[in-house]
């Protein structure tokens, strides 16, 4: 069956609906403030995110996927990645599938699913033709990437062999 580059609009509010479901689990069994203050941070720019992509899909499907998307089919770059959930593809980073129990399982998930959120949004950037979707698609960017840093220095904070390892020094 053809994807199209709706499906990928798709694909992009369930990542973020599974992003902000994952941190917001995370926060809610964290017993540490300061921990749980960053993960349900994050749980809210995901949700931002989904409704963003909601609102993004809503004008695609105004104007037509053919005006916006160079190729409104999807390549197989970005049908390997829409195979399976960010989030639900992250949790294979735990032995077994379990859910996370610890920062680093929840570093080990986070860490996969905002580097893959990144390649997806990388790709429909350089996707689309349509100015306004590569200016909020690169805004989404800048703030995936800052989860990636977020979460480094979540994991360092809480982590003191990791801070060293990473940074070279307690942080």
């Amino acid at each position: 069956m053809e994807r199209t580059a709706n499906s990928v609009m798709d694909f992009a509010i369930q990542a973020e609906i599974d992003g902000e479901a994952f941190y917001a689990a995370a926060a809610a069994k964290s017993d540490h403030k300061g921990m749980k203050t960053y993960l349900s941070d994050l749980a809210r720019e995901e949700k931002k995110h989904a409704e963003t992509f909601r609102a993004l899909k809503e004008k695609v499907q105004k104007k037509g996927v053919g005006e916006v998307f160079i190729n409104p089919a999807v390549d197989d770059y970005l049908d390997a990645v829409l195979r399976s959930g960010l989030f639900e593809m992250a949790r294979q980073a735990i032995p077994g599938g379990e859910p996370p129990q610890t920062i680093d399982d929840v570093y080990r998930i986070a860490l996969r699913a905002e580097r893959s959120s990144i390649l997806l949004y990388e790709a429909m950037l350089e996707g689309t033709k349509d100015r306004g979707l590569k200016r909020i698609l690169k805004k989404i960017l800048r703030e995936e990437k800052s989860h990636l840093t977020k979460i480094v220095y979540l994991r360092a904070n809480q982590d003191g062999l990791f801070a060293v390892e990473r940074f070279g020094c307690m942080c």
